[in-house]
């Protein structure tokens, strides 16, 4: 009997502390920081290529973009066919880096242009509705 009594509050412990290390981790990364930080510049851009993409062209597409003023990182993706980036909005446009891209290329390419329901939905990696989006949106209304 003593051994499953002590099974059992180690493992509560071991919740309560992963609980309220979540806890804590969502309050920080939720509360509102006054300023805009340098990240608030960032965006993510998409280009699309309706065809194969051969793997020496993606990885000089990928460096190209990589080289551009204001560019963070690129990352061509072979088996969805696109290359995302990261850039900074103050220091580049993703319009420009398109137009390059599409002349260094002839394969067909097209931006990601996304469409204002998408947006109003917000981050897609967020199933509306689910438990973890629920609870995430209970701990941030706790602290904010």
């Amino acid at each position: 009997m003593a051994k499953l009594q002590r099974i059992l509050l180690i493992s509560g412990a071991t919740i309560v502390a992963l609980c309220g290390t979540l806890v804590i981790h969502i309050a920080l990364v939720s509360k509102d920081k006054g300023s805009p930080t340098h990240l608030a510049n960032v965006q993510l851009a998409r280009i699309d290529f309706p065809e194969a993409l051969p793997e020496d062209e993606a990885q000089r597409l990928q460096a190209v973009i990589t080289a551009m003023p204001g560019v963070q990182r690129a990352q061509a993706n072979l088996n969805d066919r696109n290359i995302v980036f990261a850039y900074d909005r103050t220091k580049q446009d993703q319009r420009a880096v398109f137009a390059q891209v599409d002349a260094l290329t002839e394969l067909p390419c097209q931006r990601l242009v996304v469409t204002a329901e998408a947006v109003a939905n917000g981050c897609p990696a967020m199933v509306k509705g689910e438990l973890h989006d629920g609870v995430g949106k209970w701990i941030a209304q706790l602290f904010n």
